[in-house]
This record gives C-alpha cells, structure tokens and sequence, in this order.
C-alpha cells in the first residue's frame, strides 16, 4: 500500500527515481496492475478477510503526468488486463500508454470480448499469451468446446492439424492493428503445458523453463521473417 498523499507531497521523487533506474535497465517497462493508479482496494490491518475493504482514490493523472515531466515519453505498457470501469479506461487513454490484448482471452463464446483483433484500437500491445498463461497449444488442447467453435469460427480453420494451430493465431496477432507485437518463445516452438511460465497463485513449478539448444532452426527462422514481412513488424 502505497502512501499517496505523501508521495503527492514529494512530488512524486520516488516513483521517478523508480522508473529512471528501471530504463537504465530496460528499453521497456511493463506496468502491473495499473488499474491500481486510477483506484485501488484498500483492506483493514488485521482483516482475515476482504469483506470490510473499499475502494479509494489513486494518484491518477498527477503522478503520469508528473513522470513525463521529468523523464519525458517513456515507454511504458500499462497492464490493464481484466475488469475495467470506465475511469480506468480515461486515465489510459490520457496517459497515453498503450494497454494490453492477449489473443487466448479473445475466444469466450458467453459475451463480447474486446480481445478479438477487430475491436483493437493501434495504441496497444497484443500477446498470443503471458508468463501467467498456458502456451497456445496447451490452451488449445483443453479449450472449450463452445469457445473452440468460437476460434474456429472466427479463423475460418476448423481444418487446421493441431500441429500447426499455433501459427494461426501467432498469425492473427500479427496481422493486428496493434503497434507491438508480442509472441512467446514457447509459441512459436510450438511447445504444450510443459513449458508454460507460471501460473498464477501456485507454487512449486514455477519459471523453470529452459529453451534447449538446437530448437532455433532455420526453418524457423525463415518462417518468423516471413510472417514478420508480410505483416510490417
């Protein structure tokens, strides 16, 4: 929990200082939870339990904008994955940050998603999957029957063989209008469950992971630059 008042106080030093260090490190920085800045779910010390929590105000516009005061654009990805109100969605689109799409969110066949590549708007970063979800393939696998249709449906590609699944949707993020692209390693391996990341709230065999030497191939290559070509990444 974060002391915003103070750090309004401050001038938010801290959280600039954070994030000066963190581009001296990397091109990019990944924002978790950044619904958290627009409000965030405050809990009671000593409370087994969330049921006597509120929600309160976070810093908001105030701390973007202070943080491109003093460092300029930086490039930042704002994970705004799951349920967002509508002032979520305004502190996004004013910081100009782009938020997130994952493709293996895209098919639930009981409601409209915002994660089907026709509803992306250019400002965003779309994923086939992340560290906290199953590879396509092992997503593929245990789909469900309803949202395969879905899948299906939508790709034209109930004819796919299960060998070659994964390209059509490392494919279908690509050729999105989202300016980044991200696909996992494992992905384009076409790799299952063994080698997912993480998943979340579990603990034990967790970001075990290793790519094995020789699974780079030419072939591969060529494929990657291929498709990378044809759709302008």
């Amino acid at each position: 929990m974060y002391r915003w008042e103070y750090h309004r106080q401050t001038g938010y030093a801290w959280w600039i200082r954070r994030i000066a260090q963190c581009l001296n490190l990397y091109d990019c920085i990944r924002i978790d939870h950044f619904r958290g800045f627009d409000e965030y779910y405050s809990i009671p010390v000593g409370d087994e339990t969330a049921e006597h929590g509120h929600w309160e105000p976070g810093p908001g516009m105030s701390l973007m904008q202070a943080l491109k005061d003093a460092l300029g654009n930086v490039n930042v990805i704002a994970e705004d994955l799951g349920f967002l109100t509508d002032s979520v969605r305004r502190l996004l689109h004013d910081s100009g940050f782009p938020g997130m799409k994952v493709i293996q969110f895209a098919f639930d066949s009981r409601e409209e998603s915002d994660y089907l590549p026709h509803n992306y708007e250019k400002n965003c970063v779309v994923y086939t999957g992340t560290h906290d979800n199953d590879t396509l393939c092992g997503w593929y696998k245990v789909l469900d029957p309803e949202d395969l249709k879905l899948s299906q449906k939508y790709m034209n590609n109930a004819n796919t063989s299960k060998s070659e699944i994964h390209w059509d949707f490392i494919r279908l993020a690509l050729a999105s209008v989202a300016d980044l692209c991200i696909i996992p390693l494992q992905d384009y391996l076409g790799l299952g469950s063994e080698a997912r990341i993480n998943t979340p709230s579990t603990l034990g065999n967790n970001w075990r992971w290793r790519m094995k030497q020789g699974c780079l191939t030419k072939e591969l290559a060529d494929r990657i630059r291929a498709l990378t070509t044809l759709y302008g990444r």
